[in-house]
């Protein structure tokens, strides 16, 4: 793995050379410029289910960054991730810890496109486009770790024509907040196809070596409708999850939002996560996680860097000895 990540990278820094020498020095000179990123989720929520009382103001996540142009190819970001742990702990939104969620340089040519450093796994922010709600809630993979959403790596995207492209990552595998240095890399390949205007098909996987192969695929549908609609469905099942042999989860999600005027919209998801029946046991390894949620409400935005949504939440578990939760969520986006 080592000996192929060296080969990509050999490869990766002839190819800006060979570029770089053939710019036509005729072109347009570029004048280097950057921006501010900022942008925040906040929301009140309050339970309906019967027998719990909760509820409060939170704010969940703060991005703070900048990304700087400095040619008409390549770019620099540092994005801070500011929010709670992804941890199981009782006291988990209590805290704020502070992470590097992006810093990277990024290198685009025609149709190729790549990037090194702490970037965005292009799967995760593919399907977060067309749930169009992060703010709200996480897609499916991140919500139900699958995996990290951005990774210290490096990837690359490619544009074969109008009708297919690919893209593959080599990454750490442990995420942005959890950087250490082992002997396990994580390896992704997806490829695209956009049959029709605003549709498309993609099919994904990816995998990672420790005590066991934890190998992840997917399928994905989207499409998008002018301004009027946005929506999606995606299937997913990941073998030897944290690394246990045979302990497998898997689930789909589906997803859409519909534009009733130019400022409103409504939208709607329906997950269904579950985990397999190992050998030798009668219930499956990870029930307690297992269930389903509904998400729908309507979305105003009065300006472009800010959106208000009122929606309706639910959790319910496969599992019989647990309760389902259910609340009303009024949650803000607000952005440079």
């Amino acid at each position: 793995m080592k000996k192929c990540f060296l080969l990509y990278t050999i490869s990766f820094i002839l190819l800006i050379s060979f570029n770089s020498a053939a710019q036509d020095a005729d072109s347009v000179i570029f004048m280097p410029h950057g921006n501010p990123i900022l942008k925040v989720f906040s929301n009140f929520n309050t339970s309906i289910s019967e027998g719990v009382d909760d509820g409060g103001f939170e704010i969940r996540r703060a991005y703070l960054g900048y990304e700087y142009f400095l040619s008409s190819d390549f770019e620099i970001a540092l994005k801070l991730d500011i929010g709670s742990p992804n941890d199981a702990s009782e006291y988990s939104l209590l805290r704020r810890f502070a992470y590097f969620k992006n810093a990277y340089v990024r290198y685009n040519w025609k149709n190729l496109s790549t990037q090194f450093g702490i970037v965005d796994v292009y799967q995760f922010k593919l399907q977060e486009k067309y749930w169009a709600h992060r703010y709200i809630w996480e897609s499916f993979m991140d919500e139900f770790n699958f995996g990290p959403s951005a990774d210290l790596g490096w990837n690359i995207t490619y544009k074969f024509a109008d009708f297919i492209s690919a893209d593959f990552g080599l990454y750490n595998g442990e995420g942005y907040s959890k950087l250490q240095n082992d002997n396990a890399f994580k390896g992704g390949l997806g490829v695209s196809l956009f049959p029709l205007k605003g549709l498309i098909v993609r099919l994904y996987g990816d995998a990672i070596k420790k005590s066991y192969y934890q190998t992840t695929t997917s399928g994905f549908v989207g499409y998008k409708y002018k301004d009027k609609f946005v929506g999606g469905v995606e299937y997913n099942y990941q073998f030897n999850q944290r690394y246990v042999e045979g302990q497998d989860k898997y689930g789909f999600s589906l997803y859409g939002s519909y534009y009733v005027a130019s400022k409103w919209q409504l939208f709607a998801r329906y997950d269904q996560i579950y985990s397999n029946v190992l050998t030798g046991t009668e219930n499956p390894w990870d029930l307690e996680e297992d269930g389903s949620a509904i998400i729908g409400g309507v979305e105003f935005s009065p300006i472009k860097q800010v959106k208000i949504a009122l929606n309706y939440q639910d959790w319910t578990p496969y599992a019989k000895n647990l309760d389902g939760e259910s609340y009303i969520y009024l949650n803000f986006e607000y952005k440079l």
